[in-house]
């Protein structure tokens, strides 16, 4: 029987969930056993306990019901034993939390279930800290999990009575139990039974008057999450009388604990009530208001929650009705809360002027359009404001105005707020400062008063500009040049969703922006993103998915007007697009972007009929001017416009997602017959391939391509050797996108190109080698899915020869034929692509071929020259990271001595990579195995890397031990270094060296990449900080960089320079380096004798001179100072003075101080770290000097 319960006890960690489960439960119960015996052993009682409390949750329901009796049994007689024992008692709180959560809705009526949940509601209430805390956790657990099919717990009932009994008992001197009853009660709110809403709020509202600002602080926290709770059920007369009993129990404006926390609740509870009762909410909104508001004229630090409750009534407590009453006429609530925020723009709130425009922002915000009359007043004090703002609530005041523009509208509010911009009469204020703010925020306003206001004022200033001018007045003129620009840069704006589009945008409007386009070079961006605005935001609207009447109230417009609007813009597509397209062929390649970009948002709007008419009026001035042979345009003047060539093309390439299939057909033929084979011209072909690219992206251009799939693989194939280089990129996306379009009878293609894609792979462009890259998965995933390949197709093969199938052994033989190549750059760019289509195709080749692959390439990596190594051993890596153990084994030998012969060959360049590999070689197959195919002379480095990965790992695990915040931050360094496009890249250039790279690499090496790195550095400019500096000595001879001391002179920081001592006995040098000696004169002494009084040092090294203090008052010299002073200047030292010892102290304490943080760290067998004063060096005998103590925790040395 022993040998049976012995086995069954070895299941409890199997990985099968029904032979684990009998394991548990009979370990379980034999510990309840062991529990029943071990009476009076604290230890052992504490730890079965402790293991009962982990395993209860993992244990299957049915069981611990049927055991809940006899476990409860013991557990009670334990905790009568052990109540004083806290780890005993929380373990037996965790018991009981997951005993009780098991049992089923029958056994909570049970006493004996109910007696268990009383116990730990006691403990919740009247223990000690944690253990009250694991009580609290375990009540809302059980509450959480109500037994099926029940919604609410059964226990919600007796929990709310015992709260409640708890909150009825408390007295002004017992409140502890209150206090813990409340933060239980914000946890179990959601859980609350509805029945006992109201007396619950009646219950809290009784809390502030025990004036314990801790007992009111946590009964308005239970208070917020109550309000926060959806299923509270109260009817509307009770939760009206709630609200006066919580404004009535407002705090001072000063008081910094309770006024928060009230703010909370009644942003909570007035939204509440407006779901419940909107109209009743509004009503009652401006008395709440005007109570909170009237806060901000005391001296408070609640600005900001004052401010963010007001603009959260505000905003769901003001109903749409309120606001159609108050704009009709009608006088309520909103007019009351617009008048106390003008008078909060009042003197008497000039403290809280920041957030008294914070609630007119909302204010303006939730009135929208209808801000217009209602905000007018609180506008004009606004503009007042602003006129003399200060730098401290500017930012404020202009955010407030931005919002009136964007709710009001231009019109109406410079109607309050003119721009005077014509007046020169004093009382008439000019605002041109409003000018940015317009542009910043209109939209979504009538187009029609920029129309007939803003565009006459930008052209009468724009003719005094011209007056001034005309008068040599340029400060003047360039003034009205600035102003006009500044009118002509609100037209996006406006522009973004008028509402009267239709009425406003007639012929002389849209004649004024084309004239302008032509006209005014500067302004050209922006009149373009205006008429783009004009289709793109109506196009947007109709695409909303919101319903009309939402639609309405946001913006005026519904889907219906949109659309109609977009029919109204494509009258004018056609004259645009001419228009667009001269302006474009008049701009520089370089800053087209816009011009494209408008060109698209018409084009969505013109017809088919139009766009193919428009396209092949391009295609026919494309063909004019390639038959003209234009001059081409320097390249280095980015100023001048392209030929017309290669405006045309540009041109073609943005139609192209636009045209049908015909247009398509002779697009296609016009590039692949013109344009493919411009050797001379490489624009040109560039800009062909960009072309076939962008046809291979839509339906009709992909239709036609297979239509002619023949004559475009020839035409590509021919244009091989024709390729320049910068069309190569094109070139191969375009390659790129027609593999998936070829026949599977008729494969030829794929090795056609392969070997100018290998060769891609290698270009010096990384895009390029990308592309290329990708193109070589896409033309094996291509053969992987089947075909035939016509030999007979290819160049060079004899008309009669055999077709092949189509396979990836087949594809990988065809790469491997660019092994034979006659050039290194042949064969290792061939390495390159075997290494990135074998980690694509790994498991879909044969083991046989992969071993051969990797055969031959072992071989090669043993070659003498280094491009073929690089890409040798890159290959290897990947084979020794991705390939399996049993194709690796028969090879290892072979692998261990191509990178042995590689590492002697080329030590220089492949020493880190060669570690790198060994080190994967060890970790996949173990020390021992690798070291025994190493030959005795090469040990020593295999066992120097194994001694660093051992110390590697040591130093990892010990930095492991350290903090979680370092340990984020360095696995988010990790993750920022490894950061790679593919996993491809990961394998192949991340480093997975476990061993750290200093003194990996010679000294020579070391110092050649520090002084690559200055001098990269140096050549940056002065706000990218250098990294590294050559420090020098002030020698004549250069920096000697094969010097093991070179690496010395090496610096991270900037080297001071440092000041030599001159002696003015020195010779001197003449320009050959000889040294010039002067014979003395005779004159020379008489001179000096002859030179001029200083009477000025004569009074301060005089012992009977005087001083002046900090006081300017005179102060003799006396005794001693009068010594010190005439000594401080020496006859061979004119003006040196002498240096006074500088004060060192000591920190008092600095063994408590943490070397990782700012703080103090407790250290065993030491004292806590408080500050001790060393009273055996403060109390010490007269006379002595000895360290001096400062209470600021130094000590004077």
């Amino acid at each position: 029987m022993e040998a049976k319960l012995d086995r069954i006890r070895k299941q409890s960690s199997s990985k099968l969930a029904n032979q684990k489960l009998y394991g548990q439960t009979l370990i379980a119960i034999e510990e309840m056993t062991t529990l029943q015996s071990s009476q009076g052993t604290a230890d052992l009682v504490g730890a079965i306990l402790y293991l009962l409390d982990e395993v209860f949750p993992f244990l299957p329901h049915s069981i611990l019901r049927s055991k809940f009796t006899d476990i409860l049994t013991i557990i009670e007689n334990i905790f009568e034993e052990h109540k004083e024992e806290q780890p005993i008692v929380r373990s037996i709180i965790g018991c009981l939390q997951e005993l009780l959560a098991a049992q089923d809705g029958p056994h909570w009526s049970m006493p004996v279930t109910k007696k268990a949940y009383q116990q730990i509601l006691i403990l919740s209430a009247n223990a000690s800290a944690k253990a009250r805390k694991r009580a609290q956790d375990a009540v809302r657990n059980i509450l959480s999990r109500p037994p099926a099919p029940l919604i609410v717990h059964p226990a919600s009932e007796m929990t709310a009575e015992f709260v409640l009994r708890v909150l009825h008992e408390a007295s002004k001197t017992d409140q502890h139990a209150a206090q813990q009853m409340l933060a239980l009660l914000q946890s179990i709110v959601p859980f609350w039974p509805m029945t006992k809403f109201v007396a619950l709020c009646q219950v809290l509202l009784q809390m502030p008057k025990f004036n314990n600002i801790f007992l009111t602080k946590a009964a308005f926290d239970v208070f917020q999450v109550l309000f926060d709770s959806e299923n509270i059920s109260m009817d509307e007369e009770k939760f009206i009388g709630l609200l006066g009993a919580i404004c009535e129990l407002k705090p001072a404006a000063v008081d910094e604990r309770l006024l928060p926390t009230w703010l909370l609740i009644v942003g909570k509870a007035f939204p509440a009530f407006a779901k419940m009762n909107p109209a009743q909410c509004a009503k009652d909104i401006a008395a709440v208001f005007s109570l909170i508001f009237n806060d901000l004229q005391q001296d408070s630090r609640c600005y900001r929650q004052i401010a963010n409750c007001l603009c959260t009534l505000i905003d769901y407590c003001i109903t749409d009705d309120m606001i159609m009453e108050a704009s009709s006429g009608e006088t309520n609530g909103i007019n009351e809360i617009i008048a106390l925020l003008e008078n909060g723009l009042g003197v008497h709130y000039q403290a809280a002027w920041i957030h008294v425009m914070t609630i007119q922002q909302a204010m303006f915000n939730k009135l929208n359009h209808y801000a217009a009359p209602l905000m007018n007043g609180c506008l004009t004090l606004l503009g007042e404001l602003r006129l003399s703002s200060s730098e401290a609530y500017k930012e404020q005041l202009d955010k407030t105005l931005g919002a009136a523009i964007s709710t009001m509208g231009p019109e109406f509010f410079l109607k309050v707020l003119p721009l005077n911009l014509e007046s020169s009469s004093a009382s008439q204020v000019g605002r041109a400062f409003l000018l940015p703010l317009l542009k910043i925020y209109t939209s979504n306003t009538t187009l029609g008063y920029f129309v007939n206001a803003l565009i006459p004022l930008g052209d009468r200033l724009a003719q005094k500009g011209e007056a001034a001018a005309g008068r040599d007045l340029q400060m003047q003129a360039k003034v009205y040049e600035t102003l006009v620009n500044q009118i002509w840069s609100l037209a996006p704006g406006f522009c973004d969703l008028p509402v009267d589009l239709r009425r406003a945008f007639n012929e002389h409007v849209a004649e004024r922006f084309s004239a302008l386009l032509y006209s005014k070079p500067d302004l050209r961006p922006t009149i373009a993103q205006a008429l783009q605005f004009l289709v793109e935001k109506n196009q947007a609207l109709a695409k909303s998915s919101a319903d009309d009447h939402h639609l309405m109230m946001a913006y005026g417009l519904t889907k219906q007007d949109a659309n109609l609007n977009l029919q109204f813009l494509s009258k004018f597509a056609v004259n645009y697009l001419a228009v667009f397209f001269n302006v474009f062929s008049q701009i520089p390649s370089m800053s087209r972007a816009f011009m494209s970009d408008v060109i698209k948002a018409y084009l969505t709007i013109t017809s088919p009929e139009d766009i193919n008419a428009t396209f092949k009026k391009v295609l026919d001035m494309l063909s004019q001017a390639l038959a003209s042979k234009e001059p081409a345009v320097s390249a280095n003047d980015t100023s001048l416009p392209p030929p017309m060539s290669h405006t045309m093309l540009d041109l073609s390439v943005i139609m192209i997602p636009f045209l049908d299939s015909e247009s398509c057909e002779l697009l296609f033929s016009g590039t692949i017959q013109s344009l493919l084979h411009k050797e001379t011209e490489p624009v040109l072909q560039k800009k062909g391939y960009k072309i076939l690219k962008h046809l291979l992206s839509i339906p009709n251009g992909r239709q036609i391509i297979t239509n002619h799939i023949n004559e475009f693989q020839e035409q590509l194939l021919n244009g091989t050797a024709t390729c320049s280089a910068s069309a190569k990129k094109d070139r191969i996306k375009t390659l790129l996108d027609t593999i998936p379009l070829l026949p599977s009878e008729d494969l030829h293609f794929i090795p056609a190109i392969l070997s100018e894609v290998v060769l891609a792979s290698k270009e010096s462009n990384e895009k390029t080698r990308n592309f290329a890259f990708d193109l070589l998965v896409s033309m094996g995933n291509r053969m992987k899915q089947g075909g035939v390949i016509k030999n007979s197709h290819l160049e060079g093969f004899n008309p009669s020869a055999p077709d092949a199938q189509a396979n990836i052994s087949e594809y990988f033989t065809m790469v491997t034929a660019g092994l034979a190549g006659t050039t290194a750059h042949m064969i290792g760019a061939t390495i390159g692509a075997l290494s990135r289509i074998f980690f694509e195709f790994k498991d879909d080749i044969p083991v046989q071929l992969a071993s051969e692959l990797l055969q031959t390439i072992n071989v090669l990596a043993a070659s003498n020259n280094r491009e073929i190594v690089k890409a040798a051993v890159g290959y290897v890596k990947v084979c020794i990271v991705v390939v399996d153990v049993g194709i690796l084994q028969p090879q290892l030998g072979n692998i261990v001595q191509s990178l042995l012969k590689c590492s002697q060959q080329h030590r220089a360049h492949f020493k880190v990579k060669v570690r790198h590999m060994f080190e994967r070689l060890i970790r996949r197959f173990g020390f021992d195995t690798v070291n025994a195919l190493v030959p005795d002379e090469d040990k020593k480095l295999l066992a120097n890397i194994q001694k660093r990965r051992l110390r590697a790992k040591k130093k990892k695990g010990a930095n492991a031990a350290e903090s979680e915040d370092e340990e984020e931050v360095s696995a988010r360094a990790t993750t920022k270094k490894g950061d790679f496009q593919d996993a491809y890249e990961e394998v192949l250039y991340g480093s997975e060296s476990e061993i750290e790279d200093d003194g990996s690499e010679d000294e020579t090496l070391k110092v050649a990449k520090a002084i690559g790195k200055a001098t990269a550095q140096k050549s940056k400019k002065k706000q990218n900080a250098p990294n590294a500096f050559i420090r020098e000595d002030g020698e004549d001879t250069p920096l000697d960089f094969l010097d093991r001391s070179a690496l010395g002179r090496i610096s991270s920081s900037k080297p001071m320079q440092r000041k030599m001592k001159t002696n003015q006995n020195d010779f001197t040098e003449d320009d050959s380096g000889r040294l010039v000696i002067n014979e003395p004169k005779d004159n020379d002494d008489h001179s000096e004798g002859e030179a001029q009084e200083d009477y000025y040092m004569q009074h301060v090294t005089n012992p009977d001179g005087f001083v002046r203090d900090k006081r300017n008052r005179i102060k003799f010299k006396k005794g001693k100072d009068a010594k010190d002073d005439s000594m401080e200047i020496d006859d061979g030292e004119s003006g040196k003075k002498v240096k006074k010892p500088v004060q060192r102290y000591e920190r008092i304490g600095k063994e408590f101080r943490s070397k990782k943080a700012g703080g103090d760290v407790k250290r065993k067998g030491q004292m806590d770290p408080f500050t001790y004063v060393p009273l055996s060096k403060v109390v010490k005998k007269k006379g002595r000097h000895e360290q001096k103590v400062t209470y600021t925790g130094r000590v004077k040395k």
